[in-house]
């Protein structure tokens, strides 16, 4: 653990670590499971990402405060066309890489949300930017790995190319952590948390073939949150 602390963005480091062993882990093992097992195993991905989510949903102290960000983060993402440029983006690499699983844009978009989205990637940077504590982020990575053998053995290479955004995504916020260290107040961390655990319900519920939300268009919700949250902290 100081060691990862001593290095610049260690947390992330070992996050990225975790996801490219066990998305070549899921890929090399992922043909021995049976293809009628496949969906077993998702379905308890997306159980256990809803019980994740109603965990960190049920953290959000300004409800009105989290149903506006979700709002204004959602048109602002749809006007956007985050959803379709991430998966013209899964699309344009599965292209250029020669790779013939048809699979490939929905592993990368599937595990780069369930990795990205989150408080534990959001306040694990912070953390490992403001204090050169790397647990929290090093906790997430096991659980990320765990994640990506699951994934990769279904969804197979775009699952690995998820460590390029899930790389760029919490190195980003650790290089802010310092800019954004004001900011971090008691009910801004929770209503992130909140935020970012309706949103992992969200992934549950694709998961398990209920829905088809497009959560990317979701995402700038999380930076909605933050400035929403302040006058909603003021009131009596």
């Amino acid at each position: 653990m100081e060691f990862l602390a001593s290095l610049p963005a260690g947390g992330t480091l070992f996050n990225v670590a975790a996801v490219i062993a066990g998305s070549l882990l899921g890929m090399s093992v992922g043909h021995f499971i049976p293809e009628r097992l496949n969906g077993r195993i998702f379905e308890c991905m997306g159980l256990f990402s809803l019980y994740l989510g109603i965990g960190l949903a049920m953290e959000a102290k300004h409800a009105l405060a989290i149903l506006l960000s979700l709002v204004l983060g959602t048109l602002t993402g749809a006007a956007c066309g985050l959803d379709d440029r991430l998966n013209s983006l899964g699309d344009t690499i599965r292209a250029k890489m020669n790779v013939a699983n048809t699979r490939f844009t929905e592993g990368f978009v599937t595990a780069t949300l369930l990795f990205c989205i989150g408080a534990m990637a959001i306040i694990g940077a912070f953390e490992d930017g403001l204090r050169h504590n790397p647990s929290l982020l090093v906790t997430k990575g096991v659980m990320d790995g765990i994640s990506a053998i699951l994934l990769s053995g279904s969804f197979g290479l775009g699952v690995l190319f998820s460590v390029v955004p899930l790389f760029i995504y919490q190195a980003g916020l650790t290089c802010l952590a310092a800019w954004a260290e004001p900011f971090l107040t008691p009910d801004i961390v929770a209503n992130l948390s909140g935020l970012g655990g309706l949103m992992i319900i969200g992934i549950a519920l694709n998961l398990l073939k209920i829905t088809r939300l497009k959560l990317c268009d979701m995402l700038p919700g999380l930076l909605y949150v933050i400035f929403i949250t302040i006058p909603f902290s003021q009131m009596p």
